[in-house]
Protein backbone atom coordinates (compact mmCIF):
# COMPACT_ATOMS: atom_id res chain seq x y z
CA UNK A 1 0.00 0.00 0.00
CA UNK A 2 1.16 3.33 -0.92
CA UNK A 3 1.79 6.13 1.63
CA UNK A 4 -1.02 8.25 1.81
CA UNK A 5 -0.44 12.29 2.37
CA UNK A 6 -2.02 13.34 5.62
CA UNK A 7 -4.93 16.44 4.69
CA UNK A 8 -2.34 19.15 6.26
CA UNK A 9 -0.28 18.72 3.75
CA UNK A 10 0.72 21.76 1.59
CA UNK A 11 0.38 19.89 -2.11
CA UNK A 12 -2.90 18.43 -0.93
CA UNK A 13 -4.37 21.69 0.94
CA UNK A 14 -3.95 23.74 -2.54
CA UNK A 15 -5.98 21.26 -4.07
CA UNK A 16 -8.80 21.50 -1.33
CA UNK A 17 -9.51 25.31 -1.21
CA UNK A 18 -12.52 25.09 0.99
CA UNK A 19 -13.35 28.50 0.03
CA UNK A 20 -14.29 28.02 -3.69
CA UNK A 21 -16.71 30.79 -4.76
CA UNK A 22 -19.04 28.84 -6.83
CA UNK A 23 -19.82 27.09 -4.12
CA UNK A 24 -22.33 27.24 -0.99
CA UNK A 25 -22.65 25.24 2.19
CA UNK A 26 -27.13 26.05 2.17
CA UNK A 27 -27.23 24.37 -1.73
CA UNK A 28 -28.63 20.90 -1.07
CA UNK A 29 -25.73 20.00 -4.36
CA UNK A 30 -22.96 20.69 -2.08
CA UNK A 31 -21.32 18.36 0.89
CA UNK A 32 -18.87 18.83 3.22
CA UNK A 33 -15.71 16.80 2.84
CA UNK A 34 -15.03 15.12 5.90
CA UNK A 35 -11.95 14.64 6.26
CA UNK A 36 -10.35 18.12 4.81
CA UNK A 37 -13.75 20.05 5.64
CA UNK A 38 -14.08 21.36 1.84
CA UNK A 39 -17.13 21.35 -0.09
CA UNK A 40 -17.82 19.52 -3.06
CA UNK A 41 -20.12 19.66 -5.83
CA UNK A 42 -22.29 16.12 -5.61
CA UNK A 43 -23.22 16.49 -9.09
CA UNK A 44 -19.54 16.74 -10.58
CA UNK A 45 -18.07 14.45 -7.74
CA UNK A 46 -15.53 11.58 -8.55
CA UNK A 47 -14.64 10.67 -5.14
CA UNK A 48 -17.19 9.49 -3.53
CA UNK A 49 -19.11 6.80 -1.04
CA UNK A 50 -22.84 5.60 -2.26
CA UNK A 51 -24.75 5.63 0.89
CA UNK A 52 -25.83 2.31 2.50
CA UNK A 53 -28.29 0.05 1.22
CA UNK A 54 -30.85 0.87 3.90
CA UNK A 55 -30.09 4.66 3.56
CA UNK A 56 -28.76 4.78 7.26
CA UNK A 57 -25.19 5.61 6.05
CA UNK A 58 -23.71 8.27 3.87
CA UNK A 59 -23.43 9.29 1.36
CA UNK A 60 -20.07 10.75 1.83
CA UNK A 61 -17.70 13.24 -0.97
CA UNK A 62 -14.42 13.71 -1.24
CA UNK A 63 -12.44 16.80 -2.28
CA UNK A 64 -9.32 14.54 -3.63
CA UNK A 65 -8.40 10.58 -3.97
CA UNK A 66 -6.49 11.36 -0.89
CA UNK A 67 -8.84 12.31 1.38
CA UNK A 68 -11.34 9.12 0.12
CA UNK A 69 -8.21 7.00 1.05
CA UNK A 70 -8.03 8.58 4.62
CA UNK A 71 -11.60 8.05 5.48
CA UNK A 72 -10.94 4.57 4.09
CA UNK A 73 -8.47 4.22 6.33
CA UNK A 74 -10.46 4.77 9.61
CA UNK A 75 -14.04 5.68 9.23
CA UNK A 76 -14.84 6.06 12.54
CA UNK A 77 -12.78 8.74 13.21
CA UNK A 78 -14.89 11.11 10.78
CA UNK A 79 -18.10 9.60 12.88
CA UNK A 80 -18.86 6.68 10.08
CA UNK A 81 -20.38 3.58 10.97
CA UNK A 82 -20.21 1.55 7.80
Amino acid sequence: MSQQKPPDDPEVQSALDPTVEHLREDDPNVARDPVCGGLVDKRTAENFIPASVDGSVGPFYFNSPECKAIFEEDPAKYGANY
